[in-house]
């Protein structure tokens, strides 16, 4: 029985090259191949994880999404913003943000540190995180 799976798989893969192309299946099977997000840093991964909940976008999309509108932009705005508290712009990229340009992050990072009051919800979530990660810097000392 495996080994019929096997051959209908094998007929797949052989079929999707011949559609796609070798590099095209490459790229397909390592993208699947990595969904998953690995942050080593627990500070960036707290981020991370806080500013997906309050988006209600996962860590994985926030990391790795292609496009960057709405509630994306400014949640990777947010992530950008509190990491840049400890670390540069160019460790954010190369740690975090692989697939993003630098001066992207920065001009995300910058709609953050210019909201007003006129920007709602978006101020007020900004309040809230702040209050949030403070709140979490005092308990952990």
């Amino acid at each position: 029985m495996s080994t019929n799976n096997d051959f209908i798989l094998l007929k797949e893969l052989v079929s999707l090259v011949e559609n796609k192309g070798y590099a095209k299946t490459l790229n397909i099977l390592k993208d699947n191949n990595t969904k998953g997000y690995e942050v080593n840093d627990p500070n960036d991964f707290l981020i991370l994880e806080m500013v997906s909940k309050t988006f209600g976008i996962s860590v994985d999309e926030i990391i790795k999404s292609r496009y960057s509108r709405g509630d994306m932009k400014y949640a990777i705005g947010f992530c950008v913003y509190y990491m840049y508290q400890g670390k540069s712009l160019g460790e954010i990229q190369k740690k975090v943000f692989k697939d993003r340009n630098k001066g992207l992050l920065f001009r995300y990072r910058q709609m953050i540190i210019e909201l007003t009051k006129k920007d709602l919800p978006y101020f007020d979530i900004k309040q809230t995180l702040d209050k949030e990660f403070e709140n979490f810097k005092k308990t952990n000392k």
